[in-house]
């Protein structure tokens, strides 16, 4: 049974979906776009008439599973927070994360966000998997931009300790108990992750006696890879524009 927000969010995404599509592609661009996007078929003639009501027809006429997948192929080419808000519309967090991982890289990173929540709940060992591509995407993104070389083939945990110590979060260069125990956690949900992605996902082929994972083990991989990610990000961000001198000072925040 679909509630009233999830019907009222299902309209919303149609009208914002041919909003962005009149504002962003010419009328003769339109039946191919929709080809592409798998509209239904139309002329030029009709989408030169009104763009907008050229693209509302055809979503109108599909399910909401198939506008939402239509809305994450879009929003590979458009930036849009809104847009992002409504695909993760799950819960604020997802929507939060969407956003911050759209801004940050929206090429790779974001559509690894986007299929990892799109497969949480249908594809648990897909998701996984993704989850754990997500955050090591993330890492080596931040390592190259710091200037840090490391071995492409090192697992998560080693990617891992060497953002950690760039980006002075490793437990032990914290005086206060309460910041090692945090960041040590944080070290933990990695190593975490990974063991799940090995034990668990696609990845490997464990033979037919393997654990199975479920919905709710891949929608706890997914918001973890999610969560640390955007923590990765925030830390690099506000490091970045530390004044040179103040960053020695500063490992105590």
């Amino acid at each position: 049974m679909i509630n009233a927000s999830g019907t009222r969010g299902a309209a919303r995404l149609r009208l914002l979906l041919a909003e962005l599509i009149a504002d962003n592609y010419k009328a003769y661009d339109l039946p191919t776009l929709g080809q592409r996007l798998g509209l239904a078929e139309g002329t030029e003639g009709e989408a030169m008439n009104s763009k907008r009501m050229y693209v509302s027809k055809r979503l109108q006429a599909l399910g909401d599973l198939e506008v939402r997948r239509i809305g994450r192929e879009l929003a590979r080419d458009i930036a849009n927070d809104e847009l992002d808000s409504l695909l993760a519309d799950s819960s604020p967090a997802d929507a939060a994360i969407s956003t911050a991982l759209g801004r940050f890289d929206r090429e790779v990173v974001h559509r690894r966000w986007t299929d990892a929540l799109q497969r949480r709940g249908t594809d648990p060992e897909g998701a996984i998997t993704l989850a754990r591509t997500l955050l090591e995407d993330v890492i080596k993104w931040l390592l190259s931009k710091q200037g840090v070389v490391y071995d492409d083939k090192a697992d998560l945990p080693a990617l891992y300790r060497l953002i950690a110590a760039e980006l002075r979060l490793a437990p032990d260069a914290y005086t206060e108990d309460v910041f090692k125990r945090i960041l040590g956690s944080c070290q933990s949900v990695v190593e975490s992750l990974g063991t799940l992605r090995n034990k668990l996902s696609d990845a490997h082929s464990g033979g037919p006696m393997r654990a199975k994972p479920h919905g709710r083990h891949a929608e706890l991989a997914v918001n973890l890879s999610g969560t640390m990610a955007t923590f990765l990000i925030a830390t690099w961000e506000a490091r970045s524009t530390e004044p040179s001198g103040s960053r020695a000072a500063a490992d105590q925040e």
